[in-house]
């Protein structure tokens, strides 16, 4: 398994027949298939039961890639860009790769393409003409701080009409999307996102999504009582779901729709950052992207972006965004939520976040949880 993507596709795998675009679709998500379902079937309560007949946690990490490396941790900035990998308030040293590289290798090429086309996903941008940019938006990933600034600084907002639909009430579209942008903007436009861990993200896409009022899961069926979902609760129901989503759409052999795509993530804060970075522009490619910046060193690469942009220093649209954490909705929910997101990391967690962000942490260049 070390090396196969999650959702990417083997460039020497059999192909079944049909258009080069189905074949790429099917590979990409028989593979996607294969690993959830070892991983949710073959996973005991514990999260070490039998994985392909791997019975010692650390053969059965390095089954799936994980990396080990040694560096020590540290206290992460305070807000939404914390968090840890092991344990909480520490997280582990930051790659010194641009993540823009290992974004581009030949497999993380393939797999954007086969997401852009097998599932249809409309990805969330900000168009900001002021400075000839795209910011392409992931959620957890400091987005509404990043917006927040682009708003007050450049202008812009992804509600701001550049041709998409607009709200049938409102009178203005919802958001600015990847399917909407213009080939002007597409072929001038510098195109930039700012990514994080997959480990602490995921932690705080728990918060996020269970937080919400309207939380998919928090309601017991055929009750009105509410309850709220525990870390391992959410990684089993995400695993599973995506396994059947993928899985039928391999069977149906057709594109699947959105609506669908997002009911198979649950809630949009889960989605991993490569489908984030994969919505389809209107002839059906994937966005580009030009820039890649890490949350983790949002000060200094958001003054990379700027003199990219050509913002020169001292002018004061250089200010970077800050991080903040969202409050709970649901005050009952939000003492639960506190207190998963302050317990240890367990191995059932590490396996289930290595199999659903494989992609993440591959073509982001981050460091898969320890054992």
């Amino acid at each position: 398994m070390e090396g196969e993507a999650l959702l990417g596709a083997d460039a020497g795998a059999s192909s079944p027949s049909g258009s080069p675009g189905a074949r790429r679709a099917a590979v990409f998500v028989t593979a996607c298939v294969g690993v959830l379902a070892t991983l949710a079937l073959g996973l005991s309560s514990d999260g070490l039961g039998a994985f392909g007949g791997v019975t010692s946690p650390a053969t059965m990490w390095r089954a799936l890639g994980a990396a080990s490396p040694r560096a020590a941790t540290r206290p992460g900035p305070a807000g939404d860009g914390a968090g840890s990998a092991n344990a909480p308030g520490s997280r582990a040293a930051i790659p010194s790769v641009d993540p823009l590289v290992t974004f581009n290798t030949p497999s993380c090429r393939e797999t954007r393409a086969a997401l852009a086309k097998a599932t249809n996903h409309d990805g969330d941008v900000v168009v900001i003409p002021e400075i000839k940019a795209v910011y392409v938006d992931i959620v957890k990933a400091a987005s509404e701080s990043i917006r927040s600034t682009l708003q007050e600084s450049f202008h812009a907002s992804w509600s701001q009409d550049y041709g998409q639909f607009a709200h049938p009430v409102l009178g203005r579209p919802q958001r600015s999307t990847t399917s909407y942008l213009s080939d002007d903007v597409i072929a001038n436009y510098t195109f930039f996102t700012f990514v994080r861990d997959p480990n602490t993200r995921f932690r705080s896409s728990y918060a996020q999504a269970i937080c919400r009022e309207r939380c998919t899961l928090c309601a017991v069926r055929g009750k009105e009582k509410m309850y709220t979902p525990t870390i391992p609760e959410i990684t089993s129901f995400l695993q599973g779901r995506l396994m059947h989503f993928y899985r039928d759409l391999t069977l149906k052999g057709r594109r699947a729709d959105e609506i669908s795509l997002q009911e198979a993530w649950v809630d949009e804060h889960f989605e991993s950052q490569i489908l984030r970075l994969s919505g389809a522009t209107r002839d059906g490619a994937p966005v580009p992207i030009n820039f890649i910046g890490r949350v983790e060193n949002l000060e200094h690469d958001w003054a990379r972006l700027m003199d990219h942009l050509g913002v020169k220093e001292g002018d004061p649209r250089r200010a970077a965004p800050g991080t903040k954490e969202h409050p709970c909705d649901i005050p009952a929910r939000g003492a639960v939520v506190a207190r998963e997101r302050a317990s240890q990391v367990t191995t059932q967690e590490k396996v289930a976040v290595a199999s659903l962000y494989h992609d993440d942490f591959v073509c982001l260049g981050y460091h898969k949880p320890q054992i």
